[in-house]
């Protein structure tokens, strides 16, 4: 059996999902079950990276949305998925995400270099990973790229082993 190693970019996974399916909740999403519609397999390695945001009671803005990443965090633990965090800069009143795409790209290629995946999925669209997945298919390892029915990037499907997409009654299983 192929060892899945599945990387959310937590931020890019929410938007494009509630692109595609706005009424659905993510805070309480069976991460677990995508992952393995996605992969075909329940033996995966699943991994959240998502900037972290702190508390701020000064702020009713991030004092919410603090409480509901929360409520996404123990979510996610509770069904077995590994938390990576960056954080959140807070500029000028909104939140900009840091050190999410590196902590991706080194776990790529870590993984790669160790030999501790067979396939690594990518559920992302940022292109700045590209020479990550890159040299993990140097390296002998198939690099799927996981997009939206909705929104394909084509660079990244140019650039992965295959692609995989996300479609609207697949987030509804969920």
């Amino acid at each position: 059996m192929l060892r899945n190693l599945v990387i959310f970019d937590g931020s890019n996974f929410y938007h494009r999902a509630k692109s595609l399916s706005p009424q659905k909740h993510l805070t309480d999403f069976d991460y677990k079950q995508l992952v393995e519609l996605i992969t075909k397999s329940p033996k995966n390695t699943i991994e959240y990276c998502v900037g972290e945001i702190r508390r701020n009671s000064r702020s009713l803005v991030s004092e919410k949305l603090y409480q509901n990443q929360q409520a996404l965090f123990y979510n996610l633990e509770k069904r077995g998925v590994i938390i990576k965090k960056g954080f959140m800069m807070e500029i000028q009143g909104k939140f900009h995400e840091k050190g999410v795409d590196v902590r991706i790209a080194v776990d790529l290629l870590k993984g790669a270099l160790k030999d501790e995946y067979d396939a690594c999925y990518l559920i992302t669209s940022d292109t700045d990973i590209i020479p990550a997945i890159q040299e993990a298919r140097k390296a002998g390892k198939e690099v799927v790229y996981v997009g939206f029915s909705n929104l394909v990037n084509n660079a990244m499907s140019a650039n992965c082993s295959r692609t995989v997409n996300i479609t609207k009654s697949m987030l509804d299983q969920c």
